[in-house]
Formats: C-alpha cells, structure tokens, sequence
C-alpha cells in the first residue's frame, strides 16, 4: 500500500474543472492550451452487497444539537465518525460532495480502505475523470473516454479489463435516488508491486491490490446521476474477505448520503 498526502480542496475543484474543460474541447476538436493539474496517483479502495438507501430522521426540536462531518483528507488513519468527502465537480464547476460514516478504525488514502487483519476491502465514491483499459495495471494508459448518462457509464464499467460480470447492470433504487447498480469480479494480480486501477478521478487513482496476495476482487458498482453527471459509488473486497469485514464495509456503505 502506498499513503496518499493530505489534498488541497481548492486546488482538487480547480483541477477537477481544468481536466474536464480539456476532455470537453478535444471531443468536438477544438484546440486549447490548458495546464495540467497533477493529483497523486495513490492506491486503491471497494464490494459485493446489495444496493442499500441511506435513510436519516429529522429531530422534531430545533434545539437539538448535530455534529458537522470531518472533512475527508487522506489522513492516515480513520477513526469512527461521519466525514464529508470531495467526490468531483459538475460541469458547471459546482463541487459534488458525499457524507459517509466509519464505525471503526480505517486506513485513509485517496479513498478509505478497511481490512480483517489479512485482505481488504473499500468503499470509493467520484466522477470518473478516465477508467481502467488494456491490463487494467498501473503500468497501461486510461481510457479518457467516459460515459456521462448512468446507464451508458454502467456498462463502461461491466466491460473492465480482467473483469467477470457477476450481476448485468440493472436500475434501482440506491441512496434515495435512481441507480444503476452492477456486480464484477476483477483479476487484481497485476504481478509484482504494480496494482489494478479502476479509475482515475479528482482525487487520484482508485485501485483495488492491497496486501500481499492478490485474491480477486468482488466489486459492486452503483451509477448515479447528481447534477446531470455520472457518479460512481463502488464498495470492494478481496473475494475470501471475512463476513465482518464485509459487514464492516457494509455498514459505512450504507450510511453514505450525497450532499445537494
């Protein structure tokens, strides 16, 4: 595994926008100058599960007192409690956030990994900026050419190199909105220190090879539309993860509520 820096916010939105800008331009052929804004490739969070919706009461007495989230910075370490994370810009430049809650220590990065002691799992949420293509392993370039409609980014995502699709994409109702969720099962043996990279997004690279053995990887994608854009939740794990791992990332799976 490798630890990922604490992320500038501001500079993340600018970013964001900027490589959008550049992917919009060169599909209709114009020619731009543009600077590109590097945000660290790190390693790699996501699970088998079904879909869940995230569901909150409002407490009848405005007095009553509520905790703000922690902002979700690639620390270290994840201790338990709620954390508001960046998970892209619309095309309007309008940052796209998500809550979601850890119930228990986590380790952090661009997106947060879980483990049992021996394999892991994650929980990773973005609008794709590239996905996976050739091999899938770091060592091979993304393919920039993402679907923006739900549908047509799920079925992006059923076609990933090394990938078995376990469930076809199919619509739901997941997170309190329309979904479109499906299931994979991923070869992440990539051979030697190099990892399988599912996507590139705005806060880095999101991978799925942790540890020392690669086990293949159960990985359950829902494709929402926020904003008029496609975003991504995906939950993973190693594939002979633990049931308490996979309750672990099930549980912070469902707590997570975008943020309009």
């Amino acid at each position: 595994m490798q630890d990922a820096p604490v992320h500038d916010v501001d500079r993340l939105i600018s970013g964001g926008k900027e490589r959008r800008r550049r992917r919009s331009l060169a599909q209709v052929g114009v020619a731009a100058a543009a600077v590109a804004v590097l945000v660290g490739v790190a390693v790699y969070g996501l699970t088998q599960l079904d879909s869940g919706d995230a569901a909150g009461s409002a407490g009848p007495e405005p007095t009553t007192t509520t905790t703000s989230p922690h902002p979700y910075n690639s620390e270290e370490e994840i201790h338990p409690g709620t954390y508001r994370m960046l998970v892209g810009v619309d095309d309007a430049g309008v940052a796209i956030n998500a809550d979601l809650t850890f119930y228990g220590e986590a380790s952090g990065g661009n997106f947060p990994v879980l483990s049992d002691g021996r394999l892991y799992g994650g929980i990773a949420i973005y609008r794709p900026d590239a996905l996976a293509a050739g091999t899938g392993c770091l060592s091979e370039d993304p393919n920039t050419e993402v679907a923006e409609t739900p549908q047509a980014l799920a079925e992006q995502l059923a076609q990933l190199p090394r990938s078995t699709v376990v469930k076809p994409p199919t619509s739901v109702q997941a997170f309190g909105r329309d979904a479109v969720h499906l299931q994979v099962l991923i070869d992440n043996d990539c051979g030697g220190d190099e990892g399988y990279r599912v996507a590139e997004t705005i806060r880095g690279g999101h991978g799925i090879t942790f540890g020392q053995t690669a086990t293949g990887v159960v990985v359950d994608f829902w494709v929402v539309d926020i904003n008029g854009v496609g975003v991504v939740l995906d939950a993973w794990h190693d594939e002979a993860a633990s049931s308490e791992l996979i309750d672990k990332i099930g549980r912070t799976r469902d707590s997570i509520a975008f943020v309009d």
